[in-house]
């Protein structure tokens, strides 16, 4: 399985980037800050 960051402090960009990573079979890590 590949594995990505999504580094970004707006939730919705978030939670929308995470949903499409997922589907497409990525292990999805997030840093909401830094």
């Amino acid at each position: 399985m590949r594995k990505i960051l999504i580094v970004d402090d707006e939730p919705n960009i978030v939670m929308s980037l995470e949903y499409t990573f997922k589907k497409n079979n990525y292990e999805v890590f997030i840093a909401r800050d830094g």
